[in-house]
């Protein structure tokens, strides 16, 4: 048993980095469907990582760069921050700048999302009900514009 769960992340990662897009996006929404009953915080926690995953996943599976290659790439990128993935995906699909690409103060708002989620999880904090609904809010105008932007399906709202 231990050997199995010792051998299960590196499975679980080479299999979220040979995913497509589209394939991730599934499984973020399944994801996000559960979370609608958890504390604010663990809401804002698996937003952030949700925009995280599938901005990796658009930067590793990008046009031009053959699927064999998708694991090597996926290491690569796999310890960069949801701001620089999000900023990779935006460069690479020849959209604007982060500020100017989402609407009003979503990018700078998303950034204090991530150090939010930062601050959750590495330091076992909690925030304040107050903020988290704003953070929330724009980790989700910035999926869904990953969404858009790759032309994936968007479907219902990912958080209510």
């Amino acid at each position: 048993m231990h050997a199995q769960l010792l051998d299960h992340p590196d499975e679980l990662q080479r299999a979220y980095a040979v995913a497509t897009p589209a394939a991730r996006l599934r499984a973020i929404k399944q994801r996000l469907a559960s979370v609608h009953a958890e504390m604010a915080s663990t809401r804002l926690v698996t937003m952030v990582a949700a925009v995280e995953a599938l901005a990796r996943s658009l930067v590793v599976h990008s046009f031009g760069r053959p699927s064999s290659t998708a694991e090597m790439r996926h290491r690569q990128f796999r310890e960069s921050s949801p701001r620089a993935l999000v900023e990779e995906v935006l460069r690479l699909r020849g959209a604007a700048s982060p500020a100017s690409h989402f609407e009003g103060d979503t990018w700078e708002t998303f950034d204090n999302a991530v150090r939010y989620r930062d601050l959750i999880v590495h330091e076992c904090t909690y925030v304040g009900q107050d903020r988290l609904d704003v953070l929330i809010s724009a980790a989700d105008e910035v999926l869904r514009g990953l969404i858009e932007l790759a032309g994936l399906d968007a479907g219902p709202r990912t958080v209510g």
